[in-house]
């Protein structure tokens, strides 16, 4: 019997403004899952109503088990030493224990040019990473350690 992956899912969430062209938000969201994964991804689009009355488009998507990880693996090629450097010090900040749920913030414009950057702004792709059994800080680190996503 397989040893079940220590990630649960990643899901993905990135909203399109009335400003902005959905297929190209799409495509920003795209640009950082590989390409042998995208047809695993599970993609939905909702149109809520923003505060003027302006429509966003509200795009949500989810990798679950060894999909999840292996998104996570391919993440960690993209960065480089100073990204994962960066990663480790955000980590006990965005990190709940009680759900095993770290959260991370992607450029959205970085993402459409094919760059992997992280970011504190609103313009972002956020990425929730859901571990297993939402263990302690210091088991969280070794599970991403091992995905090669810390430095």
């Amino acid at each position: 019997m397989p040893v079940p992956s220590r990630v649960l899912r990643v899901e993905f969430a990135v909203h399109a403004h009335a400003t902005e062209d959905v297929g190209k938000v799409m495509q920003a969201l795209m640009n950082i899952v590989p390409e042998e994964l995208r047809g695993r991804l599970r993609v939905e689009k909702v149109t809520v109503e923003g505060h003027y009355s302006n429509p966003i488009t509200r795009i949500t998507a989810r990798l679950e088990g060894r999909d999840a990880e292996e998104f996570l693996r391919r993440l960690a090629e993209r960065l480089g030493e100073q990204d994962r450097r960066i990663l480790r010090f955000m980590l006990e900040s965005r990190y709940d224990e009680k759900s095993g749920r770290f959260y991370l913030r992607l450029g959205k414009q970085d993402a459409y040019l094919g760059e992997v950057r992280f970011v504190d702004g609103d313009d972002v792709i956020q990425l929730v990473i859901v571990l297993r059994g939402s263990p302690r800080l210091e088991k969280a680190l070794g599970v991403l350690e091992e995905l090669g996503l810390l430095g």
